[in-house]
């Protein structure tokens, strides 16, 4: 059967521990297809800085010379908030014969408890779970056993980190793909 991961998150902006996460989980797991699916309004987030259309962009951009990669508008066409159950299930139905799952870091997995419908999505999905830096796993969450673990240890980069880094007027280079930068300046985001 065919294996299929869905990165979901803000990507505002996008950055390379975004791509990183991808390049590793589809080498390390041997995937057929990841799709990011770029969310309208994260259940966890009051608000994100860029519009739907410049995080949709930039994507894009980032992701254009992987083919294995793809971008899915189904969240933010449905304008509203979306849990990982729902989107997992219309995943589901429009790849039918692919083994779906989601790519999560080790502190979404050790949160998972907190996710709606939690066990729902282990049961029927399940995850792949990429090491984060200072980030130890919780081997004896009921969760662990739907779990498939990678023993690479991703980038520590975070979003919030790049915009703060922006408004101050500081080099953002060496973490978000060169396209990004391009973007960003052009279109005078995160100011």
């Amino acid at each position: 059967m065919n294996t299929l991961a869905i990165l979901g998150g803000s990507f505002d902006p996008v950055h390379n521990a975004h791509i990183q996460m991808a390049i590793r989980a589809e080498q390390e797991f041997g995937l057929d297809k990841i799709i990011f699916v770029p969310a309208y309004k994260p259940p966890h987030k009051d608000k994100l800085s860029a519009s739907a259309e410049d995080r949709y962009n930039m994507l894009g951009f980032a992701l254009e010379k992987y083919p294995k990669f793809d971008i899915d508008m189904y969240e933010l066409n449905l304008k509203r908030e979306v849990f990982s159950y729902q989107m997992l299930d219309y995943f589901r139905i429009k790849y039918n014969n692919y083994d779906i799952k989601m790519i999560i870091g080790a502190d979404s997995f050790n949160q998972l408890g907190a996710w709606r419908q939690a066990e729902y999505i282990c049961k029927n999905y399940g995850f792949y779970v990429l090491q984060r830096p200072n980030i130890k796993i919780n081997k004896t969450s009921p969760y662990y056993k739907y779990c498939k673990f990678s023993k690479s240890v991703m980038y520590d980069i975070s979003s919030t980190e790049i915009r703060d880094m922006v408004k101050k007027g500081q080099d953002i280079t060496d973490f978000v793909p060169e396209e990004i930068v391009d973007y960003i300046r052009k279109n005078k985001l995160y100011l």
